[in-house]
């Protein structure tokens, strides 16, 4: 009877605890899913030009997902073609204009007359025109804009050529305690500096910028391996034992999936034989997909006194924190 009362009691409190932890997580994504902003939130989610930071609306991901579909075009094809072979899903749609302006000083410049074409044999002298021929060109100090007029008198044949980079940095930051994220984009103009390295030009200044993303809890922690203890309540036997129960705490270290490692101590109060350290490794059994707060171990205790230094052990633990 106590080792079912003690097994119900801690399956209880585990998933009280976590029930309420992820009621909590869940609430407070409906709230902000609602739009019911405090004043704090409501300035992280709005456009700041100055700091940069775009219009921020939290979305479910089926509204990001049809919002994403209305604005996918013919130039898209190929990056659909990617994103479902590697079956990448959306997180966020960002839309930024920038307003950039600048002034050039300095710069190669060059204006000459260019003489008529000689008259071939036979040809009738032409009348000359009214003005000469002047063509005109001129470069900036760092090569990016290239104008070419053949003939300043005429409207029309100037040709203008732009090579520009540019660098674009964005930073997306989410709340510690909620769902709420926030995107700051940058757009600097650079030329290139030698050995990969690029120089800024002028940095443009943020006119209008949206940022819809999902950021909806999740209801199961990552995959993979953790780190960190887990404290449990462990009730221990090594059967041919004085005493048949053995009670303490442990710690579970390390964990892959359901099966992990943990090390405590336990004693029967009654001698140092029954006291002592206990290595394992542990189990931990799930219905449908949500662990329990049980765990199985089985390893070796190591008595404080007597004659046999390792005896092979068995454990029922309850996760408390």
């Amino acid at each position: 009877m106590l080792v079912v009362g003690s097994a119900v009691g801690g399956a209880y409190a585990y998933h009280h605890y976590r029930d309420a932890d992820w009621e909590r997580r869940y609430d407070e994504y409906q709230r902000q899913l609602q739009g019911k902003l405090t004043e704090s939130e409501k300035q992280m989610q709005a456009l700041n030009t100055e700091l940069g930071t775009a219009r921020a609306q939290l979305v479910t991901q089926a509204t990001l997902d049809q919002k994403y579909e209305s604005l996918l075009t013919a130039r898209d094809a190929d990056f659909e073609k990617f994103r479902r072979e590697h079956a990448l899903a959306l997180k966020s749609i960002s839309d930024s204009v920038f307003k950039l302006q600048q002034r050039e000083h300095g710069g190669t410049e060059t204006a000459r007359e260019v003489p008529p074409p000689p008259a071939q044999p036979g040809e009738q002298p032409t009348t000359p025109p009214a003005h000469p021929v002047i063509s005109y060109d001129f470069t900036d100090p760092e090569g990016r804009v290239q104008l070419k007029d053949p003939n300043i008198w005429v409207q029309g044949d100037e040709d203008l050529q732009l090579t520009q980079r540019f660098r674009v940095e964005g930073t997306v930051l989410q709340q510690t305690n909620g769902s709420l994220m926030t995107e700051r984009v940058q757009l600097q103009e650079v030329v290139a500096d030698g050995a990969g390295k690029y120089r800024e030009l002028a940095a443009a200044s943020l006119v209008d910028a949206n940022f819809t993303y999902a950021n909806a809890p999740e209801d199961a922690p990552p995959a993979g391996m953790k780190w960190g203890p887990s404290l449990m309540a462990t009730m221990g036997s090594s059967f041919t034992s004085e005493s048949l129960l053995r009670f303490g705490a442990s710690a579970r270290v390390v964990k892959l999936g359901p099966v992990g490692l943990a090390g405590g101590l336990s004693s029967n109060f009654q001698s140092l034989e029954g006291s002592g350290g206990d290595a394992f490794v542990t189990y931990t059994p799930s219905i449908r997909g949500r662990e329990l707060g049980l765990v199985l171990g089985g390893g070796v205790h190591l008595p404080l006194g007597g004659t046999q230094r390792v005896r092979p052990n068995l454990t029922l633990s309850f996760v408390v924190y």
